[in-house]
């Protein structure tokens, strides 16, 4: 081979020249300079990296086992308790104010230093807030109108919204359930992510505590169901209402039912019910774990706007 610089002959495999000294794989990058920028077009994108499925191991018993004592524990001291139920109050009256936007109530949520936990402020039904909410679905239908299977499930999710939005005892059905099951689904969520570990900033620490706010959520809410269902002082106290004017949630959902439905499932009924639907977010929780590589390819697809 020839040296690029000086045109002395070298062997083969050198790797500089023995005239001149030039190392010739530097002088080639020298002569080349940077690579070029690569702009990728709008069109292309980038492919996401595949996450392995999920496995209960030693940090993930680790994990979930301080967050069960921990929770335990907390739930089993008065005090302790008390001072936490906050976070249940909040996650129920989050349930509350998503439910009435979407169906077209004005909502705000707020703590009820009065009576005790919370209360969620909501206007009059208004049509102009559903017709948004409407207009929300005619975009993503539009936006996905080439991937059938995100079309397909945008459909199904407005049927249901369309069926509660149209009458009022559905409305209001909803609104009053929302509260409950939002506390299980946002305990479901910690419980996946002090799993997998996503949506943290420092998992190491946070883990355990998104462990623990799952395991105590989802004590406190089975609790109260099973107490309406066992504790006959407790369900006669909470038909009094909050300050003996309010109907409380299960009740407005039983006498819903009741009405419209001819069936009478109480308030025992209801929370029977809300007892069985606990274990749901939980178990779809660990499935999704179970199966991460899975659903993150189902999700991915979703996502496509042209699949």
């Amino acid at each position: 081979m020839s040296c690029p610089k000086c045109g002395f002959d070298a062997p083969v495999a050198a790797t500089e020249c023995g005239r001149c000294g030039i190392i010739f794989r530097k002088f080639h990058d020298a002569e080349a300079g940077p690579e070029p920028e690569v702009f990728l077009p709008a069109s292309v994108e980038l492919v996401e990296e595949e996450v392995a499925d999920g496995r209960i191991g030693p940090r993930e018993l680790r994990i979930l086992g301080f967050g069960l004592v921990a929770a335990i524990i907390v739930y089993a001291l008065w005090p302790l308790r008390m001072l936490l139920s906050a976070l249940v109050t909040l996650f129920h009256e989050l349930g509350h104010t998503i439910a009435g936007w979407l169906l077209g109530f004005p909502s705000l949520p707020a703590f009820d230093f009065v009576y005790g936990g919370g209360f969620t402020h909501m206007g009059e039904f208004h049509r102009s807030i559903a017709f948004a909410v409407f207009g929300l679905f005619v975009y993503l239908g539009v936006t996905f109108r080439q991937n059938k299977k995100a079309l397909a499930i945008i459909a199904a999710v407005f049927l249901v919204w369309l069926f509660f939005v149209t009458k009022e005892w559905r409305r209001e059905l909803a609104v009053a359930a929302a509260g409950h099951m939002m506390e299980f689904i946002l305990a479901g969520i910690f419980f996946y992510q002090a799993l997998s570990g996503v949506g943290w900033r420092n998992p190491d620490i946070e883990r355990p505590v998104g462990a623990f706010a799952a395991f105590f959520v989802q004590i406190h809410s089975m609790h109260f169901a099973w107490k309406l269902m066992r504790d006959p002082a407790f369900l006669e106290w909470y038909k009094e209402g909050k300050g003996g004017m309010l109907m409380n949630d299960l009740e407005v959902v039983a006498l819903d039912i009741q009405i419209y439905t001819h069936s009478a499932p109480g308030i025992t009924g209801v929370a029977r019910m809300l007892f069985v639907f606990s274990f749901v977010p939980i178990t779809v929780a660990l499935i999704w774990y179970f199966n991460r590589r899975r659903w993150h390819r189902v999700m991915r697809a979703l996502r496509t706007v042209d699949a």
